[in-house]
């Protein structure tokens, strides 16, 4: 379902707990001794984190980021050393081998939780004599009865951060009072933990998940709604996915978020629904999912694709909160019969289309193209509701809305050579010069490119290469297997390609995108691929150059089998050489 998959972007937010798949550990050899016994979780624990293998996952960290990692430290002590501002002679007392271990606890008078890292050494007790004595001594040892924690206390100046010492732990915080809070329980507690697989795992309860996490998520969601509760412009289609993304993100019983480095990177974030027939619970249990085909039937020049998958049942439910998001867009209340011909226009479009829609971006020298393919569940159905849909722009109070911004638009049929079907233009235009600054006339249309116009697409009614197009025209085609539409620089070569695409050239073709998306099975519900490096090339005018890396997000559901629960997930891939762009030339992105 389309806002049940969107629902589950939410867990990205960074969710976790319960560690399937975890191998149990036993202490570390000198936990014995320096721990006699566990401690007790401080209160408002919000996360636990393990990073098991620290070495191998730097080294791995610093293959993956490839030329301006060669200029970082080349072990994992050497890199802690550095980061904690301590001498490089005590890089080797860091054991790269035994997990780093952290956790964080809820601070609801502070901007940021509480938390600690705990660094395995080789000797506690020699690290603190390489940093307390001598004459290259930095710090001074100030014991803590309470904890048996050996604070650092920095010999001139200040410190950004606190640190310390238990058993064969370095300890890292904020502050000196988080470290004494937390500091027990990550060195004295968690090395007796399961000890994840992946290079990087954080575990978060439902502690954290109805307490600090919700309370972001849904400041997060008033402040882009505005003062006013409504959805601003750019938000209203989102809204009903967010709203139930918000139930779905409270409805969890714990999550997990985890990192894996090898010849790209992959981020996975699995949620657990509470029991009880919640709103996660439902989700997991009726959102549409199924595989990436219809992804991989896009143009092969597609340079963004995205596919959504939803429910008739849940597009239903959807309509009403639609209708009311598009009716605060409107000054004053929406009358109810414009609010009723609104709600069932869209109620048609709805009932009448089918279980999927897919979309894309391309590039040419005439700019940015954007096109969509959405299965056909009733052909004459969705025809006629498509047109109702466009005709309520005719509605009084919509019309209004409309000329306050300087909008007029209008609907028309157009003849595209290569194309069977009852092709439609779809024109919205600035009126009276309301596009160009100061009031002035729009600048004179450039030269389309051969083949432009409804026979290429075009951009009619443009202003300029500096400048907003003063119009934009959308084509749309319903036929049986599928309502096509483009809008762009070139909308008329974008229907084309995406039609086409079924039988010719797709990204099905295309190996590294294929590869990339292949992956992915057939439980998603939401796929996101992106090929950022062509898509720079072609900001900067160059579009076809740049490497093919692509970027993948997707979203879905695993069903509960053979005792296990049913696991709401999401997962991002990225290309090794787009990390090694990204971090080369950030800003361009």
């Amino acid at each position: 379902m389309r806002r049940r998959a969107a629902a589950l972007l939410a867990i990205a937010l960074g969710l976790s707990a319960g560690a399937p798949g975890c191998k149990p550990r036993d202490p570390a050899p000198d936990a014995g001794a320096a721990s006699p016994s566990p401690v007790p979780a401080p209160a408002g624990l919000i996360a636990e984190a393990f990073l098991p293998t620290p070495e191998a996952t730097w080294a791995k960290a610093r293959a993956l980021a490839g030329g301006p990692a060669a200029l970082l430290p080349g072990s994992a002590g050497a890199l802690a050393a550095s980061l904690l501002g301590l001498p490089i002679a005590v890089a080797p007392e860091i054991d790269g081998g035994v997990p780093v271990l952290g956790a964080a606890v809820e601070a609801p008078d502070r901007p940021r939780p509480r938390g600690a890292i705990g660094i395995h050494v080789k000797d506690g007790a020699r690290l603190v004599d390489q940093l307390t004595r001598g004459d290259a001594a930095r710090f001074r040892a100030k014991p803590d009865a309470a904890t048996s924690i050996t604070l650092l206390e920095p010999l001139q100046g200040t410190s950004p951060l606190a640190l310390g010492v238990l058993g064969n732990y370095l300890l890292v915080s904020e502050r000196a009072d988080d470290l004494t809070l937390v500091g027990p329980y990550v060195a004295r507690t968690m090395p007796r933990s399961a000890v994840p697989k992946e290079d990087l795992a954080i575990e978060i309860p439902r502690s954290a998940i109805e307490g600090p996490l919700l309370k972001a998520a849904r400041s997060a969601w008033d402040r882009a709604r505005g003062a006013e509760g409504a959805p601003r412009a750019t938000a209203v289609p989102l809204a009903p996915m967010i709203e139930d993304g918000l139930a779905v993100l409270g409805d969890l019983e714990r999550a997990r978020l985890t990192l894996v480095l090898g010849e790209d990177a992959h981020l996975r974030v699995t949620g657990t629904p509470r029991a009880g027939g919640g709103p996660a619970s439902r989700a997991s249990a009726e959102l549409a999912v199924g595989d990436v085909k219809p992804l991989l039937e896009l143009p092969a020049d597609t340079l963004a694709g995205v596919l959504v998958r939803d429910r008739a049942a849940s597009r239903a439910e959807d309509v009403p909160r639609l209708v009311d998001a598009l009716a605060g867009l409107v000054e004053g209340e929406l009358p109810p019969a414009e609010r009723e011909r609104l709600g069932a226009a869209i109620r048609a479009a709805s009932d009448a289309r089918g279980d999927w829609f897919a979309g894309g971006l391309r590039f040419s020298g005439a700019g940015p193209t954007a096109f969509v393919r959405a299965a056909v569940g009733d052909r004459a159905r969705l025809e006629t509701a498509v047109a109702d849909l466009l005709g309520t722009a005719e509605l009084t109070p919509v019309k209004a809305a409309l000329k306050r911004e300087g909008i007029r638009i209008s609907a028309s049929k157009a003849a595209l050579p290569q194309l069977t079907g009852d092709v439609r233009r779809v024109r919205l235009e600035r009126s009276g010069g309301a596009s160009q600054a100061g009031g002035a006339a729009p600048s004179p249309a450039r030269k389309a490119p051969a083949g432009a116009g409804l026979s290429g697409g075009g951009a009619p009614g443009s202003s300029g290469a500096s400048g907003a197009p003063s119009s934009v025209e959308l084509l749309y085609l319903v036929r049986d297997d599928g309502l096509f539409a483009s809008v762009g620089s070139e909308p008329g070569e974008g229907l084309r390609s995406v039609v086409a695409a079924l039988q010719g050239e797709n990204l099905g073709g295309v190996p590294a995108m294929k590869t990339a998306l292949a992956p992915l099975g057939a439980d998603i519900a939401f796929a996101l691929v992106v090929e950022p490096l062509r898509l720079v090339a072609s900001r900067l005018g160059q579009p076809g150059a740049g490497d093919s890396a692509p970027v993948v997000f997707a979203v879905g559901a695993t069903p509960a089998a053979a005792g296990a629960p049913a696991v709401l997930w999401a997962r991002a891939d990225v290309a090794a050489t787009a990390i090694r762009e990204i971090l080369r030339f950030g800003g361009a992105f």
